[in-house]
Order: structure tokens, then C-alpha cells, then sequence
């Protein structure tokens, strides 16, 4: 979820959680002279939001997890001023918005028209022009969802994506090196612990990273020797680590190795080894015992049982690391072919 200044390839919410959230002047914004960005107007409510405790009625735990990641017991590992920034901001997200579709997001923040449509970047004259020949904006987010053309005359494919997503889609941007590895395992591990604390709450109880390239290795260590004792209060962390499944896809391997319609697994993974479609599956992957009459019959097994083992996971999240930069739009053509994937 980024629009400008995060991220071309993905127009969402965004969310640049940085060491800190730039001031205002609260005269200029209020008499219009600066208009807010969705990320500086989310900054606010996050700043409240902690200032009065992370209070939430429905899940409190939530209250006490981020108190302990911002300060745990003792000496040793401690996140980021980014890596808690963001945390805060997506269980912001999560309970205080109930997590929002984007587009949601943005009418909430900007409910008049006119902001509503310099906030999606659909300032340019000949645009706002559309905006009265298609009745209103109504209409002009219909066009762009539906005519191509128009769309590829704009530069409006990223929004179009963010309109058209029928699940909610976030990105946080944090500067090279801040630890956006160690924050997905911070965003996986509170959604669990939540879980096991909230039996019938709306929390993940599966993960699906995406590594960047060939480092899945590299990726599973980090989050394999993340200390989440120093991101969990202790009657938290225990029932997590004994839950957790820390697991990756091998070379050669023809299932994903978790057990159907389990829970608490993190599977770490990339593009290249998640997109099930039997054009993938090499020669060598099959074994020695198929004719070459059965090689296609067996590819589209092979396929099946991937796409059977994922989507057996209930409530499974997916995250990827370091796309902005690691995989830039190659990314947004792999991820599309694993969203067809879901139809076949």
C-alpha cells in the first residue's frame, strides 16, 4: 500500500513509518494551505492512539504487546523506532479501522471530492474535466477500473490495481537497512499471539513470506534468530513458541511441506517457487517413472498439490520482503501470475 513517493508499482495506503512523523503547522492544515498526505494524517491518529495507551475495547492484549515491543524487561534485542512505528500503524490499521480496502481508507480521511481526488493524484485538469462528463467521482472510478484505455492515457494502472483489489493491501516503506525482515516476523508474531490469546478474533494464523530473489535462506535465518521474547510479554511469548512452524520450499520438492489445514506456519518462499503453474514444474521434478505421454497429466497433479497445501491455511497472510526496491515491477508481473493462479 503506497501511492507517491513510496512506490510506483503499488498505489495504496501511504505508510512511510520513518524514526519520526514530520510536524505540521496546524494552522497551514487547517485553513487548507497544506493539504495532508493519507500517511501524515495516519500518523496523527496512530500518535493519539498511543499517547492514550493503544486502548481497544474488543482485543486489550493488543495494548499490552505493544507497551512490552516498545520497552521489554531487561537488556538485549529491542525494535527500531521504525520497526515499532509500523507495527503501531498496522494494528492501527487492523483493530482501530478494521482493516480497510485502501480506497476505503482514502474516503474516510479525505471525504470531500475535490481532496478526495488530489489525495489519489487525479489533480490534472483533463482529469477533473472527466470527473463532470462521467457524473461525478463515482463515475470516474468506475472508468478507471473498467476502460484500458483511459487508464494507460493517465498512468492510472497502479490505481486501478488498488480500486479493483478485493482484499486489503498494505506497504510499509522504511529506509535500507531499518530491519524490514525483522518486522515482518514482529507483524506475523502479534498476529499469532493475538490469535492463541483471541480463539474466535480475526487474526492470522498463517504466514506466507516472500524472500527477495534466491536469499530464502538468508530470510528464514532472520527470522528464525529473531528474539521474539524482546516482541511478545512472556505469558504471550510462551504459547507462540511453542506454536510456531518456521518452514521453507526446497529445490526439487514437489509439496510445500506443511500439514494440510494447520496453523501458526510461516512459510518462507519466492516467486519462483509459489507460482504453481504446471509450465514450472521441470523434467526433473517428476522422476524417472513418467512416459512423456504422462509428463503434462503429472505437472498438473504436481501443481495441485501446491496450490491444495496453501490454500488449506486458514487465515493466512501474505507478506513481501523488500519488494520496492529488490523487485520493482518484476515483482508486481509474479504476483499477478500467483493471484491467476487462485482462479484455476
Amino acid at each position: 500500500m503506497v501511492p507517491d513517493g513510496v512506490s510506483s508499482s503499488k498505489r495504496a495506503v501511504e505508510c512511510t513509518p520513518l524514526s519520526g512523523y514530520n510536524v505540521l503547522n496546524p494552522v497551514l492544515v487547517a485553513t487548507g494551505i497544506i493539504n495532508m498526505n493519507l500517511y501524515e494524517k495516519l500518523a496523527q491518529k496512530v500518535n493519539q492512539w498511543r499517547s492514550e495507551g493503544y486502548p481497544c475495547e474488543d482485543y486489550p492484549s493488543i495494548g499490552e504487546i505493544l507497551h512490552w515491543a516498545n520497552n521489554p524487561d531487561g537488556e538485549g534485542f529491542r525494535l527500531r523506532i521504525p520497526q515499532i512505528r509500523a507495527l503501531e500503524t498496522y494494528w492501527y490499521l487492523r483493530l482501530c479501522e478494521e482493516t480497510p480496502h485502501t480506497f476505503k481508507l482514502y474516503q474516510k480521511f479525505y471525504p470531500k471530492g475535490t481532496e478526495l481526488l488530489d489525495a489519489l493524484g487525479l489533480d490534472r485538469p483533463e482529469i477533473k474535466d472527466s470527473v463532470i462528463d462521467e457524473g461525478g467521482i463515482e463515475g470516474i472510478i468506475a472508468k478507471i477500473k473498467s476502460d484500458n484505455e483511459f487508464a494507460r492515457k493517465f498512468r492510472l494502472e497502479a490505481l486501478r490495481e488498488t480500486l479493483t483489489l478485493a482484499y486489503p493491501s498494505y506497504i510499509f516503506a522504511l529506509a535500507m537497512g531499518a530491519g524490514k525482515t525483522v518486522l515482518i516476523g514482529s507483524i506475523f508474531a502479534t498476529e499469532f499471539a493475538m490469535a492463541l490469546e483471541y480463539l474466535d478474533g480475526p487474526f492470522v494464523q498463517n504466514a506466507l513470506v516472500f524472500a527477495p530473489g534466491k536469499t530464502i535462506i538468508e530470510s528464514l535465518r532472520q527470522l528464525a534468530e529473531t528474539p521474539y521474547n524482546r516482541i511478545l510479554p512472556p505469558r504471550l511469548y510462551k504459547p507462540f513458541s511453542a506454536s510456531v512452524k518456521l518452514t521453507f520450499t526446497r529445490d526439487g520438492e514437489t509439496k510445500i511441506p506443511v500439514i494440510s489445514g494447520s496453523y501458526y506456519n510461516v512459510i518462507v518462499t519466492n516467486t519462483e517457487k509459489i507460482r504453481i503453474q504446471k509450465e514450472t514444474i521441470r523434467k526433473s521434478d517428476l522422476g524417472p517413472l513418467f512416459t512423456p505421454e504422462k509428463e503434462e497429466e503429472a505437472k498438473s497433479e504436481i501443481a495441485n498439490l501446491r496450490l491444495q497445501a496453501i490454500a488449506s491455511l486458514p487465515n493466512l497472510a501474505v507478506f513481501s520482503d523488500e519488494a520496492h526496491h529488490t523487485y520493482g515491477q518484476s515483482l508486481d508481473t509474479e504476483l499477478k501470475k500467483v493471484e491467476a493462479t487462485d482462479g484455476k
